[in-house]
């Protein structure tokens, strides 16, 4: 009889889950659709959305991502009077990878998306993998720049971290099986436990030792704003599958990368990067700054690759609104 009611529970329970990750999965794409909307270029179909009034700030995501993670911060920056454009990379959510398979094709999207949108002039922002498509665009496209800011951002070729893949979260993004279960398991995790998750996000991107990492999310977890920022963060990697095409791409791109020089850059730009990033080498900065005509370099001392969390962030938001505002 125990058995059997055992077997009975377990049952529903498996029921339960089941249910409540389809659901789970079910709610966050029909918000996702909501959220965006399709347009059609010459380079094909490309996902995004664009609020806002004054000057337009295109933001480029990095891996995993999409438009969801590019507009992160809109609130920010439509606050500060800017238009955020926003787009989900070819690969990621509703942009098929053929609208651009190389960063090269994917700066000529952007180009096509501008044209289709009627928008004559934009700033970027390259975030990490989505560094090389802001590099390409401003070398390609520059009568359509106005400014460049690189912010963890991959600037020559990218090595994959064995570590990183290894870990939960590469574990999880990478499986071809689990990975929408394993993300909103670990979406979960980080709505209960979160500094738990962030310790597990920091382990492979922050190259300090374990005291000094302690010591960061604390400070972390001591700012409301910033514990909010994070689980949207994660939820930007939710569901997993729509953007696992993008992923894979972007793994393969980032090896190619061939930047011998930046010197043809010629729009203001503005270097930001954590010294201690574990997973975009600060050498990308350094040679981004040094490559690139009277590029600035903010230096972010003892920073992991996510520069959006620490007690450093309001400065850092002030440089970008002024950088911003002097140039757009």
């Amino acid at each position: 009889m125990f058995v059997e009611l055992s077997l009975v529970l377990l049952a529903v329970l498996l029921v339960f889950i089941i249910i409540s990750f389809r659901r789970w999965k079910r709610n966050l794409l029909n918000t996702l659709n909501e959220g965006s909307e399709i347009a059609v270029t010459s380079m094909g179909e490309i996902e995004y959305s664009l609020k806002g009034s004054g000057p337009v700030l295109l933001t480029l995501h990095g891996a995993p991502g999409g438009y969801d993670q590019s507009s992160i911060d809109m609130g920010m920056w439509i606050k500060e009077g800017f238009s955020l454009l926003a787009i989900s990379r070819p690969g990621y959510l509703r942009t098929p990878l053929s609208t651009g398979e190389t960063f090269e094709e994917q700066a000529d999207a952007i180009e096509a998306l501008l044209v289709t949108l009627g928008i004559p002039e934009v700033a970027i922002l390259g975030a990490s993998a989505g560094g090389p498509v802001a590099l390409h665009f401003a070398l390609r496209h520059p009568d359509r720049i106005s400014a460049l800011i690189l912010m963890a951002a991959v600037s020559r070729e990218y090595t994959v971290n064995l570590d990183a893949m290894n870990s939960l979260l590469g574990r999880i993004f990478l499986s071809d099986s689990i990975a929408d279960f394993g993300v909103w398991i670990y979406d979960m995790l980080t709505r209960r436990s979160t500094a738990w998750s962030l310790k597990q996000a920091l382990k492979e991107t922050m190259i300090v030792d374990s005291e000094d990492r302690d010591n960061y999310i604390s400070q972390v977890m001591a700012i409301p704003e910033q514990v909010d920022w994070y689980k949207r963060f994660i939820r930007t990697t939710c569901p997993m599958s729509p953007r696992k095409v993008g992923l894979n791409n972007d793994i393969e791109q980032l090896q190619q990368i061939s930047f011998t020089s930046l010197e043809a850059v010629n729009c203001p730009t503005l270097v930001i990067h954590g010294t201690v990033d574990g997973d975009v080498s600060y050498s990308n900065a350094e040679f981004s700054a040094t490559s690139i005509p009277n590029a600035r370099l903010l230096s972010l001392e003892n920073i992991g690759h996510v520069v959006w969390l620490g007690e450093h962030v309001s400065k850092m938001n002030s440089e970008l609104i002024k950088f911003l505002r002097e140039h757009s």
